[in-house]
């Protein structure tokens, strides 16, 4: 009798190991690692999509562009870490980025996004072991828990829809108060993103893209 319930309640441990749902901080960042671009967005977007960016937003515009995520170790940043590449046309690269996945004070799970203060150091270097092992937040540029992304899962393969808090604010370079909005949403193999800075005036210092949000397939 002993030995039964015992053995059963091993059992019904080892099922509930076997069953739980996975960390959705290791789901989310392993979901977005890889290649992905926008090329059909690109190729099917109306001609009056295709124009070059532009600062301020004067007009509706989008551009090509392909996006790399690596998990990278940042010990001092967080555990759940990606260096996020994106390149143009040209090939050359557009932008880079550090996105970090965290809980907050109340479990809810936040992304935050920073920029690389010295990023041509790290540039093409995504995949390199410990090649961002040493960065620390002195390295980065941030924007403070008040903009930190929040996330939301939507079910399996990690897809979740995140966005900036309405009460963001920063201190733009011109040193008016600009008010940030993104939002990311990735489910079922797809990628859209949008991000934006709107003045207190309400004309944006910049919107990327300046029209719909970017599409991205995986390609990898």
């Amino acid at each position: 009798g002993v030995r039964v319930v015992r053995a059963l309640a091993l059992a019904l441990a080892l099922s509930a190991c076997a069953t739980a749902a996975p960390d959705p901080l290791d789901a989310h960042s392993n979901a977005l690692v890889g290649t992905w671009s926008n090329a059909r967005q690109w190729e099917q977007a109306p001609e009056a999509l295709r124009r070059p960016p532009s600062v301020g937003h004067p007009y509706d515009w989008v551009d090509y562009q392909a996006a790399a995520f690596y998990r990278v170790e940042v010990p001092q940043i967080g555990a759940h870490v990606l260096y996020l590449e994106w390149r143009g046309e040209d090939e050359e690269i557009s932008r880079q980025r550090i996105w970090s996945f965290r809980r907050d004070a109340s479990g809810a799970v936040r992304m935050d996004f920073f920029t690389l203060r010295a990023p041509e150091a790290l540039a093409g270097r995504g995949s390199e072991p410990n090649a961002f092992a040493t960065l620390t937040p002195a390295d980065l540029i941030g924007y403070g828990d008040a903009c930190a992304l929040r996330v939301r899962g939507l079910g399996v393969g990690g897809a979740f829809l995140a966005d900036i808090p309405d009460t963001c604010r920063i201190t733009a370079r011109s040193g008016r108060t600009m008010a940030l909005t993104a939002q990311v949403h990735l489910d079922n193999g797809a990628l859209a993103y949008q991000e934006a800075g709107v003045l207190e005036d309400g004309a944006f210092a910049f919107k990327v893209p300046g029209g719909p949000p970017y599409l991205f397939a995986r390609t990898s």
